[in-house]
């Protein structure tokens, strides 16, 4: 075999021997699925046996096993190929003996790219999912299914190619606006008894002038609707990586309302189909940060299969989504809105009947603090959506594995108790 050899050495043993009183949720992974069933797949990375140079290739099981260390402990390349010099743990999990080098960053990078280049990234998703269904850690069908999203901050600066002249004239229209929001205020606290909740409502239109308004601006000047979720799925589907290495600024960030959190934030968003029974995540999407909500939905219904009943906060709530839920014949549990015109028995009334589904809904939540509060994916690595989504898609697919590792180990723990 041309690739580098793995082959376990006597101070492997000794290592083998000093991790047994190791308890992690790595030890546990390769009992949840077995790579070797992914090699065919990824052996289709265009990557051959041989480098460049005629130096031996990295296994290419070995090398997807980095990237799910690097997303478990948000490693950078650098830091990740470093770890494997000094960790025995991660050594023992990517199957790297003692006496074999560790792949370095470049080839780290070359392999992720290669998932992006002959788009495999959304297969291996699948192919890991449906190893778990056929394990009966997912259920293959009759599935509930939870929908959310998070907004991905960008540390990456925006657009610099504007001149004083046209910053100027930006700043210019969103103080237009701002100045007829002001009027409204005024007139309304002139009023005897003014009313909080509008004056609240044209605050916050006002604070989303002053923050939005530059998406226009990039989507006019891109040619492009990044509200509309078919812009991120044809810059997916085709691979327009926008990645410039001569250019670094990330030109594809746009700012976004996260309703949950009531905050805004530049970079991008990720949405999730949860199985509400496992926790898995069975369908990841990556779109622009002001992409709504309610566009992904059809996405995921087309998605998955078998799906019977969907569950979602109240900005999924439209009549758009539960016409597209009724034609599918899929039960209806997005969680109703409040108005204004309710009394206030009737919002204790739809409290009530909507605890069932608020309950079973936080679930979805779950998710989200696996990844970004146990996994740290709290902004974005890359640039460009076709990237972030690829890294997205692998987040969750670690996600997943780690999820599933856990309850295995919590079991066994339960059952030697």
């Amino acid at each position: 075999m041309a690739f580098q050899d793995t082959a376990p050495t006597f101070t492997d043993y000794a290592v083998n021997d000093r991790l047994k009183y190791v308890e992690s949720f790595l030890k546990e992974i390769d009992s949840i699925i077995d790579f070797k069933k992914l090699k065919p797949l990824l052996n289709k990375n265009g990557i051959g046996t041989k480098n460049v140079c005629g130096v031996k290739a990295y296994d290419n099981v070995l090398m997807f096993k980095v990237l799910l260390l690097q997303k478990f402990y948000d490693l950078s390349d650098e830091k990740v190929e470093e770890a494997l010099y000094v960790n025995l743990l991660f050594m023992k999990f990517v199957g790297l003996s003692l006496e074999d080098p560790a792949p370095d960053s470049t080839t780290i990078g070359r392999f992720r790219n290669s998932l992006i280049d002959n788009k495999l990234y959304d297969k291996l998703f699948n192919h890991v999912n449906k190893q778990l269904e056929e394990k009966g850690l997912i259920a293959k069908t009759g599935k509930s299914v939870l929908v959310d999203a998070t907004l991905i901050k960008s540390l990456n600066d925006g657009v610099k190619d504007k001149d004083k002249e046209q910053r100027t004239a930006n700043k210019i229209k969103v103080d237009e606006a701002n100045r007829t929001l002001d009027l409204q205020i005024g007139e309304e606290l002139k009023k005897p008894k003014p009313s909080r909740k509008k004056v609240d409502k044209l605050l916050r239109k006002k604070e989303h002038n002053s923050r939005t308004f530059k998406n226009q601006e990039l989507d006019e000047l891109q040619k492009i609707d990044t509200k509309d979720i078919d812009t991120s799925k044809n810059i997916i589907e085709n691979s327009e990586d926008s990645y410039d290495q001569n250019d670094k600024v990330d030109k594809e960030i746009r700012t976004g309302y996260q309703a949950g959190t009531k905050q805004y934030a530049t970079g991008y968003k990720g949405h999730v189909a949860t199985d509400a029974d496992s926790g898995a995540i069975l369908k990841p999407i990556m779109t622009f940060a002001n992409t709504s909500d309610i566009s992904v939905v059809e996405t995921i219904v087309e998605a998955l299969e078998d799906i019977e009943s969907l569950y979602g906060d109240k900005a999924y709530k439209s009549a758009e989504v539960d016409k597209l839920l009724e034609d599918n014949d899929i039960g209806n549990e997005i969680c109703l809105k409040e108005t204004q015109k309710m009394t206030a028995e009737e919002r204790k009334a739809q409290r009530e009947i909507e605890k069932p589904k608020h309950k079973i809904r936080a679930k979805v939540e779950h998710s989200f603090a696996r990844i970004k509060t146990q996994m740290k994916y709290h902004t974005t690595r890359y640039t460009g959506l076709v990237r972030n989504n690829m890294n997205f898609t692998i987040v969750c697919l670690a996600s997943n594995l780690k999820l599933f590792a856990h309850k295995q180990i919590a079991l066994r723990n339960a059952i030697n108790s």
